[in-house]
């Protein structure tokens, strides 16, 4: 039942599935080599002043890292960032795996009669 969900819950948020797996590669890439594929701060470009946001991929490479202290020095919204990120991900796995539960019961129902 949980393959089924998470397959179809990868199916339904397909481009969601599609940036987090470029956002890991993208990662990946920078923390074990020097290439760097991840978009550059649109903000930055436009008006030559850092967003809030800025830094937040320096602070994730920091902490994968283990670099607690330097992660919270580079921007310390990514502390708040990662915890909401992490709730909003399941939240809505949740609900769509409710949901996917509900719609297979209402399937084997309807079929039954």
């Amino acid at each position: 039942m949980r393959i089924n969900c998470l397959t179809s819950y990868i199916r339904a948020r397909w481009p969601l599935a599609a940036v987090l797996v470029y956002a890991f590669i993208g990662l990946v890439l920078r923390l074990c080599t020097s290439i760097n594929i991840l978009p550059p701060c649109l903000w930055t470009a436009l008006f030559h002043h850092h967003c809030p946001g800025c830094g937040l991929t320096r602070a994730c490479i920091c902490l994968l890292q283990g670099h607690v202290a330097e992660a919270w020095h580079t921007n310390p919204l990514i502390f708040p960032a990662i915890v909401i990120i992490i709730y909003a991900l399941i939240a809505d796995y949740m609900k769509f795996c409710r949901n996917f539960a509900t719609e297979n019961d209402n399937r084997s129902n309807n079929e039954a009669q």
